[in-house]
């Protein structure tokens, strides 16, 4: 049997997203977050991956993870307001509504209406 080398590309990469991406629609977070993993050893700093990362590991229960995969976006970018809604609802379901808060207002000083509103409303309930 004849094997070819596998030459690893931007192209490659981007296929591999694509079906991480499928396979989430599909319900199938493991198998995304998997795919997601190894892309982001190949590329460490791309914030779309950690940003998906982050969100399969809210649809899978991992609060610690989401907020962690979120918390290195806002770190490079404080005003990423994707990831400041996960670390938001990564906060709110751990019952850390103190963060939570400061995540709420970072949104209403940037100016992201619907989100601050809509985890606005959530840290409410939570406050009761």
């Amino acid at each position: 049997m004849i094997e070819e080398a596998f030459e690893w590309s931007d192209r490659s990469a981007y296929w591999v997203s694509e079906r991480a991406y499928l396979l989430s629609t599909e319900g199938r977070h493991r198998e995304s977050l998997s795919l997601l993993e190894g892309l982001m050893e190949l590329y460490p700093r791309n914030m779309y991956y950690k940003d998906c990362a982050s969100a399969l590991h809210l649809a899978l229960g991992s609060s610690h993870e989401a907020i962690r995969y979120a918390s290195d976006i806002i770190a490079a970018d404080p005003d990423n307001v994707s990831a400041l809604v996960r670390r938001c609802e990564g906060y709110l379901l751990l019952g850390m509504t103190a963060e939570a808060s400061y995540d709420v207002e970072r949104l209403r000083v940037l100016r992201a209406d619907l989100p601050a509103r809509r985890m606005g409303i959530r840290l409410s309930f939570m406050s009761k």
